[in-house]
C-alpha cells in the first residue's frame, strides 16, 4: 500500500486517539532523567483513572525495541507503560502482553486525492504559525520574574544550565516553566522546541514594545 497512505504527526494523532479513548493528554516530549542525568523522553504523557501512562509513539509497526522502550520509560518514571503504532509483530505482541504493556492502534489516514493532501499541509502550515504567534498575545501579562525566565532559556543550552543562570534548583524553575506552559507562553514540548519559544517570545515582545514606544 505504498503510496496511498499519508497521515498527519503521529504523536498528533496519538493524542486525538487518547483523548477520544478518555485520556488526557498533560505533555509531549517529556525528557526522563535517572539520577540527574537525561536517559531518555517520552513522547507523550496522559492520565486517565488516576494513572500517568508513559505513551511511545510509532509511526509505524511496533517491534520488540518499541516495546522493551516503552517497559524501561514506564520503570524509570514510574507510569505505567503504553503504545500507540500502526500495529505489532507478533512477537511485539506477545512481549507487551507478557510485561503489561498497553498497544493502542492508529488507524490509517489516507490521502485519496491531491487536494486533500493540500488541505493536510495548509492546515499543518496554520497550526505551526499560530503556536509561533499565538505567546505574543501574552506579552502584556508577561511579570519580570517571567522574562527572566524566558532569557535564562533563550541563552542555556539545557534546562539545568538554565536553572544555574537563574541561580535556583532545577525543581523551582521547572514550577515556573510549568507556569508558562499552562499561561500557553511555552510550549508543552523538549527544551529544545521551549528553547525556540523563548527566544521568539523575547523578540516579539520587545518589537511590540518597540513599536508601541
Amino acid at each position: 500500500m505504498a503510496g496511498r497512505r499519508a497521515w498527519r504527526n503521529s504523536e498528533e494523532i496519538a493524542a486525538r486517539i487518547l483523548e477520544k479513548s478518555g485520556f488526557r493528554v498533560l505533555d509531549f516530549h517529556v525528557p526522563i532523567e535517572d539520577g540527574g542525568v537525561e536517559v531518555g523522553e517520552i513522547d507523550i504523557v496522559a492520565e486517565k483513572g488516576g494513572s500517568r501512562y508513559s505513551v511511545e509513539v510509532k509511526a509505524g509497526m511496533a517491534d520488540i525495541n518499541a516495546v522493551r522502550q516503552a517497559y524501561v520509560n514506564s520503570l524509570i518514571s514510574g507510569m505505567k507503560p503504553m503504545i500507540v503504532a500502526r500495529g505489532a509483530d507478533e512477537a511485539a505482541r506477545k512481549l507487551a502482553e507478557k510485561l503489561g504493556v498497553e498497544l493502542i492502534v492508529l488507524p490509517d489516514v489516507v490521502v485519496s486525492s491531491t487536494d486533500d493532501l493540500k488541505e493536510i499541509v495548509e492546515e499543518a502550515v496554520d497550526q505551526a504559525i499560530l503556536s509561533l504567534l499565538e505567546p505574543l498575545s501574552h506579552c502584556e501579562n508577561l511579570e519580570p520574574e517571567d522574562l527572566e525566565v524566558l532569557e535564562a532559556i533563550a541563552k542555556a543550552k539545557s534546562f539545568r544550565e538554565a536553572a544555574s543562570k537563574l541561580g535556583t534548583a532545577v525543581e523551582e524553575l521547572a514550577a515556573r516553566v510549568d507556569r508558562l506552559k499552562r499561561a500557553g507562553v511555552l510550549p508543552r514540548s523538549s527544551y529544545k522546541r521551549m528553547r525556540a519559544a523563548a527566544i521568539i517570545v523575547l523578540a516579539g515582545c520587545r518589537l511590540l514594545a518597540g513599536n508601541r514606544g
